[in-house]
C-alpha cells in the first residue's frame, strides 16, 4: 500500500474532542466492498458495537435528489473495519498493521 492509494483524513469534533475523521464511503470503495454501502456500514456498527458520537458521527449532505447520510469515523474505527474485511483488500490491511 502506498500513500498515493490512502483514504483522505480530515479534522473534525467528536464529544467536543477534536478528532483525526475518515470518510466511511471512500473507506467501503478503498476495501471494494460487495455489499451497498448503507447495509455494510449498518451492519459493521451493529456487529461491532460502534457508538455513535463517540466511533463516528453522521452527517447529512444535500444532494439533488434525496438527502445522503455521510458516515465521519475515527481513525481507530476505520483501522478496525479495514482489519476485519473478509477480502483480498483487508488482508493487505491486516498485512500493513501486523
Amino acid at each position: 500500500m502506498t500513500n498515493s492509494n490512502l483514504i483522505s483524513i480530515f479534522s473534525g469534533v467528536i464529544a467536543n474532542q477534536s478528532v483525526q475523521l475518515c470518510n466511511a464511503r471512500s473507506l467501503h470503495e478503498f476495501l471494494e466492498v460487495k455489499n451497498h454501502f448503507k447495509d455494510w456500514i449498518k451492519d459493521r456498527i451493529s456487529d461491532y458495537g460502534f457508538v455513535q458520537n463517540e466511533d463516528y458521527i453522521i452527517v447529512t449532505q444535500r444532494t439533488n435528489g434525496r438527502p445522503r447520510k455521510e458516515y465521519h469515523i475515527t481513525l481507530d474505527m476505520g483501522k478496525e473495519l479495514a482489519m476485519v474485511e473478509r477480502n483480498e483488500k483487508g488482508r493487505q490491511v491486516r498485512k500493513y498493521f501486523i
